[in-house]
């Protein structure tokens, strides 16, 4: 952060300078002040420094709408969950990240998810670290009125987002604060249990106990879909898996935790949205 100040400080040095070249010469040709040589050569350091100002100022403003985008925690944390993983407070302004990322077709995206988890009329769902909600919503829709779908989020801002979307929409489904480290929920509970880009937020052990939790609130036979960033970091293409965040991790690295769980039968496959891949396993049926 503090080199993004250093950068905007400089950007409005470089403008002050700008605008006193154009006031020099303004001021320099109504009084005579000196012949036209040195005119020009305060035209030209006018110039070079107007472009100064630009290029300083563009990539402060990069850098400040990267942070704005992605989001910082939020000073107030005492609504918050206890979880040793990265949480994004910033709820609108991730949607508007998703918005941007998807090209407009995050519906869609969700969607697919949807298809590829197998989820059908009148099953219960659980989305983990749901975000604001969309994915949950589609989970909605597709459970119908004899379906139960639940969300939850450690980020305070990100459930209050995702009720109101649930409001708007008309749907019947439930968003509650919580960690997964600690699933608010008996166990078997659930038919599906959903994770999208979230599992790269967790460090190991709160990896390891998260997916234990998972494991303990599915019904026999029920499944885990999850979403996240695969393959090696040589391998992936777009911009934002080779983010410092996403580029060590590889959702194939999970698949022994999940067995160590007791989740099995699994299957893996690319999502067909950036460098994402899916993670599929089921709770023993006995």
């Amino acid at each position: 952060m503090r080199h993004r100040h250093m950068t905007l400080v400089a950007a409005l040095i470089a403008f002050i300078l700008s605008m006193a070249a154009v006031l020099a010469l303004v001021l320099g040709r109504k009084w005579l002040w000196f012949g036209a040589g040195t005119a020009a050569i305060i035209l030209v350091t006018h110039i070079t420094l107007h472009w100064i100002a630009v290029a300083l100022g563009g990539a402060a403003l990069a850098g400040y709408g990267f942070s704005w985008l992605h989001g910082q925690p939020a000073e107030d944390k005492t609504a918050a969950p206890h979880t040793t993983g990265i949480v994004i407070h910033w709820a609108w302004r991730y949607d508007l990240l998703l918005w941007v990322i998807s090209l407009g077709r995050e519906r869609a995206f969700r969607q697919k998810e949807i298809d590829l988890a197998g989820i059908v009329e009148g099953q219960s769902v659980l989305d983990v670290g749901c975000g604001t909600g969309t994915l949950a919503i589609e989970a909605k829709r597709r459970v119908g009125p004899s379906g139960k779908v639940y969300g939850i989020d450690a980020s305070p801002e990100m459930i209050a987002r995702a009720k109101k979307k649930a409001g708007k929409a008309g749907l019947d489904l439930t968003f509650d604060t919580a960690a997964i480290e600690a699933i608010p929920f008996p166990d078997g509970t659930f038919d599906v249990v959903l994770s999208t880009v979230m599992l790269h937020h967790l460090p190991d052990e709160a990896r390891h106990r998260g997916i234990r939790e998972i494991r303990r609130v599915l019904k026999p036979g029920g499944r885990l879909f999850a979403v996240d960033f695969g393959g090696v970091e040589s391998e992936k293409h777009s911009r934002i898996a080779r983010h410092s965040n996403h580029a060590h991790f590889d959702i194939h690295q999970v698949i022994p935790e999940l067995n160590e769980a007791g989740l099995g039968s699994v299957t893996t496959g690319k999502v067909g949205f950036r460098d994402l891949w899916f993670v599929s396993s089921t709770a023993p049926t006995g």
